[in-house]
């Protein structure tokens, strides 16, 4: 349960940030929104692979 509070925690930091942001060197058109597309795609890649990782240090432990 920590685990789920923390990553909401982050994932709610991370995209107040991102919606509120003017970003003058990539515009707001598309180029924009593919950007963060992919920051938010690898994001979530990043967080899937720790969580794998963590269960198979502990299921190793045990």
């Amino acid at each position: 349960m920590k685990f789920i509070t923390l990553l909401v925690s982050f994932i709610y930091l991370f995209s107040a940030q991102a919606f509120a942001h003017d970003d003058h060197g990539l515009g707001e058109g598309s180029f924009h929104a593919f950007y963060h597309a992919i920051f938010w795609t690898i994001f979530v890649l990043v967080v899937y692979k720790v969580a794998v990782w963590s269960n198979d240090k502990r299921s190793q432990k045990n």
